[in-house]
């Protein structure tokens, strides 16, 4: 199990304040086996920040053909929902530091290796296979 920090605030006149007390929720995008084996459904854990807008989850690392969504403010001017992935750590992580999936394809949003292509890496590829 990873522990996943989650922080969340909004804009306030005098700067960020804590979305206090706030309903979220965090789904599997489907469901997956443990290292122990044990089937877990997709079905939603629903909590809620505390006061200060924060909450400590304990969550398995994802796996290569599922990731996790959260939603935050179900209902609200701010609701939102983003997928990410969960590394399998030892050390607690920070949710902001988490890396965002599409949510269709999983595939990160962000720190693409394919982003990162340029046309010496095709020209390398073509007289490869041509070789």
């Amino acid at each position: 199990m990873t522990q996943v920090k989650i922080d969340i605030g909004k804009l306030d006149a005098n700067g960020i304040v804590d979305l206090a007390n706030d309903s979220i929720s965090v789904t599997p995008t489907s469901r997956f086996a443990t290292a122990t084996k044990k089937i877990v459904v997709d079905e939603p854990l629903k909590t809620a920040l505390d006061q200060h807008g924060t909450i400590t989850l304990n969550l398995p690392p994802t796996g290569k053909d599922w990731a996790y969504q959260l939603h935050v403010g179900a209902g609200t001017q701010h609701e939102f929902k983003v997928t990410f992935d969960v590394p399998d750590s030892a050390n607690p992580v920070n949710f902001a530091d988490l890396v965002t999936v599409d949510p269709a394809t999983l595939i990160p949003n962000a720190g693409n290796p394919l982003s990162d292509i340029n046309q010496s890496d095709i020209d390398w590829a073509v007289d490869a296979i041509n070789a």
